[in-house]
């Protein structure tokens, strides 16, 4: 791991609010002194993930994710833990002076591989404007984007040459062994390099942090390659992950607790340009579930717009139902045949969209009406199992088990096939009972409430390595933790623990049940429990010392000892 200067992730916590950071990836909503929110790094529509505003971490009691602002930033990002720390300090205006870690020659970092984006989105910016580019904004012109639009989403242009992006990052300090592994150039059957993008207007695809990881590239021309070109998997971006546009989109969003979500990046353009700026799209492939789950996190409504036509029809069913099925709700809105989104903004303006917005249909009906009037009665039986099957919570099993019958118009014998076994949707997770299991573990449950007093209160680390806390723990572990949490900077300690200790840190800092300032109390105890142990040891210590001076014939030893015994007995 970077070692960096001393006090710079604490200059960075002091200037970025970890509740601001985590807010641009979920809506924080307050409870009590806390804030809570749907987790963003697992599947869940419960507000299981919590917020410390105050001791700046946070804490998720569905999959135990925790940290602080610079742990979320890597996980969220896919970062190293080096690289999260330099980009929250450019953000917080900071200067970054570290040692770089080893990487292997040729090895390709997440970090580089956000420059080399950064620079091609640049690249590609300031191509356009240029005469290179006069064709896309004459296409630009035609599709009636305005100006500010091009600008928010920094729409660019892949000039027809060969190499020019190859040669342009090669000036950057990136040689085009490296550009290929960031998905920027292809290499041919010869091993020669070459522009992956080459005469496409380009859509930069961005992260929630507002960073470059991918790009679109429509082709203007009816050429031999495909109309739309996207970029490959590389170390930032994994398809079916990210959405375009939901970025720029995510305020918007937060705020109407709604989103509407189409397919074409022109479509998500015009939305915005007429005002619906809670509007982003998916990336050239089906709505996939980890798109829902990016979604959840922000809104709790999403509306599909898609075309009216047979494929914009089954799109819409299978966005649907993914989504009805992850918890949120859902409503469809198909645009007239022949037409899409972009067309009737543009034609008929905001008015007409808000119309047919006003007449969207609720998701389930539209996904009952669907499969009942397309599909045979054997594959509506199937479809409704395989929806069924997807209600994991049993709240969104209450919830929809009695409304899909009469719906699908399936009989009561027919429903009987679909419901599934009683018992079935039993949580798998409950074992026995915590009491037990800690009753079965003393020493370890006591190693976790002296630890526990530890990361709370890190001011009395002196008082309890003088009383012997490292001789008093039970557990290698618990030995280990704390040798690693004595005496170091609250800033920098969560990235010295590994992952189960990195969560039972963090769940100390969060609890709840405890008030920050009842420290006096508690050490009250734990310097009691301390010097008895401390006590017990030094006998234990004393008596073998005693039996050994015994065995070895040393009378005057033995007459020291039984002294020294008597006087801490009586002590």
């Amino acid at each position: 791991m970077s070692t960096f200067d001393q006090g710079l992730i604490a200059q960075i916590k002091a200037r970025l609010r970890i509740e601001d950071v985590i807010g641009r990836h979920v809506e924080l909503r307050p409870a009590g002194t806390r804030l809570v929110a749907p987790c963003p790094f697992h599947q869940e529509t419960k507000p299981s993930f919590s917020v410390n505003p105050e001791g700046g971490f946070y804490y998720c009691f569905g999959c135990q994710a925790s940290g602080d602002v610079i742990e979320f930033y890597r996980a969220i990002n896919g970062l190293e833990f080096g690289e999260a720390v330099e980009a929250l300090a450019r953000e917080a205006g900071l200067e970054t002076r570290r040692r770089p870690s080893y990487q292997p020659a040729g090895a390709l970092s997440k970090g580089q591989c956000l420059e080399m984006h950064a620079l091609a989105a640049a690249f590609y910016r300031q191509t356009l404007a240029r005469p290179a580019g006069q064709a896309a904004r004459d296409y630009i012109a035609r599709r009636g984007l305005a100006p500010e639009i091009v600008e928010r989403f920094c729409l660019g242009w892949a000039p027809a040459g060969w190499n020019e992006l190859r040669d342009h990052l090669r000036r950057g300090g990136f040689p085009e062994q490296l550009a290929e592994k960031a998905g920027l150039v292809s290499r041919s059957a010869k091993g020669s390099h070459y522009d992956r993008f080459r005469e496409r207007l380009i859509f930069p695809i961005m992260n929630l942090s507002g960073q470059t990881v991918a790009f679109g590239g429509r082709s203007l021309t009816d050429g031999d390659g495909p109309k739309y070109l996207n970029s490959c998997e590389t170390p930032i971006y994994t398809k079916g992950e990210h959405l375009y546009g939901l970025y720029q989109a995510r305020r918007a969003m937060s705020h109407t607790k709604s989103v509407l979500l189409t397919e074409g990046y022109v479509d998500v353009l015009s939305l915005h340009q007429f005002g619906f700026e809670n509007s982003c799209g998916v990336l050239g492939t089906a709505l996939t579930r980890e798109q829902v789950h990016r979604l959840s996190g922000l809104v709790g409504r999403v509306d599909l717009v898609f075309d009216g036509d047979n494929a914009g029809r089954k799109a819409a069913l299978r966005s649907a139902e993914m989504i009805l099925t992850q918890g949120l709700k859902c409503r469809v809105l198909l645009m007239p045949e022949g037409e899409d989104v972009d067309s009737v903004l543009q034609k008929f303006g905001r008015e007409r969209l808000e119309e047919l917005v006003s007449r969207a249909v609720d998701g389930l009906d539209y996904c009952m009406r669907q499969v009942s009037e397309t599909r045979s009665p054997k594959e509506v039986l199937q479809w409704a199992r395989g929806f069924v099957r997807q209600l994991g919570d049993h709240d969104l099993q209450a919830f929809y088990l009695p409304k899909l019958p009469a719906g699908l118009g399936l009989s009561e014998a027919e429903w009987r096939q679909v419901l599934p076994e009683p018992g079935g949707g039993a949580d798998k997770s409950a074992g026995g009972s915590s009491p037990a299991r800690l009753e079965a573990c003393k020493p370890a449950q006591r190693d976790r409430d002296l630890l526990a007093f530890a990361v709370r209160f890190p001011e009395y680390h002196g008082p309890l390595q003088e009383l012997g806390m490292g001789s008093a723990l039970a557990t290698e572990r618990g030995r280990i933790f704390w040798s690693k949490i004595y005496g170091a900077n609250t800033h920098e300690v969560l990235s010295t623990l590994d992952q189960g200790e990195k969560q039972f840190y963090v769940q100390c800092q969060m609890r709840s049940d405890v008030a920050m300032d009842d420290g006096r109390g508690e050490w009250d105890e734990i310097r009691e429990f301390l010097q008895q142990t401390g006590r017990r040891r030094e006998l234990d210590s004393l008596n073998a010392g005693l039996r050994k001076a015994r065995l070895d014939g040393d009378f005057q030893e033995e007459l020291r000892l039984l002294a020294l015994i008597q006087a801490r007995r009586q002590g």
